[in-house]
Parts: structure tokens; sequence; C-alpha cells
């Protein structure tokens, strides 16, 4: 019967085999997509157009991923942070969206789109998965 030791040893030969076998043009790739979605929101108005488009795609996490590496750069950014908070309620986050939309200010927005932002927060919640009616 092997020892633990051999096991452990075989194991990572097995593992170091499988990770020269992965291909390294896709992670290449996927290094590149990377690359190019942090320059696409180093300029806060390609930024939002992008973090838009991830919405209307349904990329919410992609896009808040995209609002708050504008936010890094460009912390005062009002249609970033209304956009940002309103996502959180989106993706059942409202702790967290209520705290950033008790930050925010609805005089610093017009009144639609304050409350096209809010509007996601203010419907009903989904039912959740194994939820009892």
């Amino acid at each position: 019967m092997p020892s633990n030791a051999f096991k452990v040893v075989s194991a990572l030969f097995g593992l170091v085999a499988i990770s020269s076998v992965l291909p390294q043009r896709a992670i290449a790739q996927s290094l590149e997509a990377l690359d190019q979605l942090v320059l696409a929101s180093a300029n806060p108005a390609d930024g939002m157009t992008l973090a838009r488009s991830q919405v209307g795609s349904g990329a919410l996490l992609d896009a808040l991923a995209t609002l708050e590496r504008i936010l890094l750069t460009d912390p005062a950014n009002k249609p970033a942070q209304l956009l940002h908070a309103s996502i959180l309620c989106r993706i059942d986050d409202r702790d967290g969206a209520t705290a950033e939309f008790t930050r925010l200010k609805a005089k610093d927005y017009k009144k639609p789109e304050w409350a096209a932002a809010r509007a996601p927060c203010e419907a009903s919640p989904a039912p959740r998965q194994g939820a009892s009616k």
C-alpha cells in the first residue's frame, strides 16, 4: 500500500501534468479581455457606456465591477454612484443599496433618473428558492 507522502507527491505531479496541458492561448485571451475591460473603464464616460451595456445584457456583476473601477478613479462620479446603488437592488443587496441611496442626495439627480434608479429597490423582492408559501 502506498504511503500518504507518495499519494501527495503523485497528486502534485498529476496537477503539474494537467496544468501543463491547459491551453496557454485561452489564458492569454482571458488576460487580454480583462486588460480591455480595465482600459474601457479607465475613462469614466467609456466606463459608463460599458456598464450600461453590461446591465442591458444582464451581466449585473460585471457592471458592478466596471462601476467600482470608475469610482476608484472618480469617486464623485454621480451617474456611476446612482447606477451602482440601483444595481445593488437588482442583485438583491438591499442593505447595500439602502446605505448608498442614504448617502446620495436626490436633489443631485433629475427626478426621472432618481425614480428609475430607486424602482428596483421599491419593487417587491423575488421569492427565494426554498421559501415556504
